[in-house]
């Protein structure tokens, strides 16, 4: 990832245009909820702009990108990158940015990890670390989700509720395998890598040179990444438990966010119900295939939240979570993408 003075993760059409399907899918979601529950527009409660809950609103947000900014800081103090709180507080709004204009949110790593090595962070030990970071949270949200719909009450789902638990499990498994190839043979992953380094060369659409130079950073940035993880696991305790109590905050404020908005709105939510159906509709999230999960996360997150929530406030409590945790941080990393992954930005 050499910054050669080019526009780094800002560049590309694409972008633009995941931008663009975010919005255009946010808005037909919202619209065929107001249509199927027959509500009009989400309607701005005005209890929700008492200064009580103002403040509690804002007690809650502040947790929610603190914890994210500390659980990615602790990572990489554990793996001994020499970067401050204040370098990393950024990323929070630059990943949420990234991570909702590029399908399956993949777009926010490359842009931390570009980040982090314009700020003298090895491009492998940025890679570990956001991929630890991102680890922890999938660990805590597949051991929520397959309890919640074990123990509380059915979620009637594409076939019922037994459907989505073999669907999840089936996906905790892949995944676990995949990250036990990526910790202990990584040389697998590099192999593949070469491989289809090598098809590009063969279909003229890649230089022998460029073919070499790509193999070899693979390599070293491979042996990088694989040390990070096992320097994670037997680092400073401290910083590991750390990064997972940070984890664990970033998750709860998420997660009972919309609990929060229903008590200011006179309901009286079951607190760890509205929790589990969250880290359920989270979940199903990693699967979506359009950016940062839009539309199918206000459709789901109706869908499983219809029996909680009265019909003429469902629509409100669906924005209003979508806006404070990802509305809100989408426009403050947008402004932030832009001066600090500009060329010639300052890198301390």
């Amino acid at each position: 990832m050499k910054d050669n003075g080019g526009t780094g993760p800002l560049g590309g059409a694409s972008l633009w245009l995941g931008a663009a399907l975010f919005v255009a899918l946010t808005l037909a979601a919202l619209w065929a909820v107001t249509t199927y529950l027959g509500q009009g527009a989400p309607a701005l409660d005005p209890r929700l702009f008492a200064p009580q809950a103002i403040g509690l609103i804002a007690l809650f947000l502040a947790a929610y990108f603190l914890a994210d900014g500390l659980r990615l800081h602790f990572v990489l103090r554990s793996l001994g990158a020499d970067v401050t709180f204040r370098q990393i507080l950024p990323l929070v709004f630059i990943n949420i940015f990234f991570s909702n204009i590029t399908p399956m949110a993949t777009g926010g790593g490359f842009a931390q990890v570009w980040y982090l090595q314009r700020r003298g962070v090895p491009v492998g030990l940025s890679a570990a670390a956001t991929t630890i970071r991102t680890i922890l949270a999938m660990l805590a949200i597949f051991a929520a989700a397959p309890l919640f719909l074990l123990a509380g009450s059915a979620v009637e789902i594409g076939g019922g509720a037994g459907t989505l638990i073999r669907s999840i499990g089936l996906a905790i498994l892949l995944y676990l395998a995949g990250f036990l190839v990526l910790l202990l043979r990584p040389e697998w992953l590099v192999r593949l890598f070469e491989g289809l380094l090598a098809l590009l060369v063969r279909a003229r659409l890649l230089r022998p040179g460029r073919q070499k130079l790509w193999a070899a950073a693979a390599r070293r940035e491979s042996v990088t990444f694989a040390d990070g993880f096992r320097q994670f696991l037997v680092g400073p305790p401290l910083l590991s438990l750390g990064a997972a109590a940070a984890t664990l905050v970033f998750l709860l404020t998420l997660f009972a966010l919309p609990a929060l908005l229903m008590q200011l709105l006179g309901q009286t939510p079951d607190w760890l119900a509205v929790i589990g159906t969250l880290s359920v509709v989270t979940f199903l999230m990693y699967f979506a295939p359009t950016p940062g999960g839009a539309g199918f996360s206000e459709l789901a997150f109706a869908g499983l939240m219809a029996g909680r929530i009265e019909p003429a406030q469902l629509v409100t409590v669906i924005f209003v979570w979508r806006f404070l945790t990802i509305y809100l941080g989408m426009g403050i990393g947008a402004a932030i993408s832009v001066i600090a992954l500009r060329p010639g930005a300052r890198r301390a």
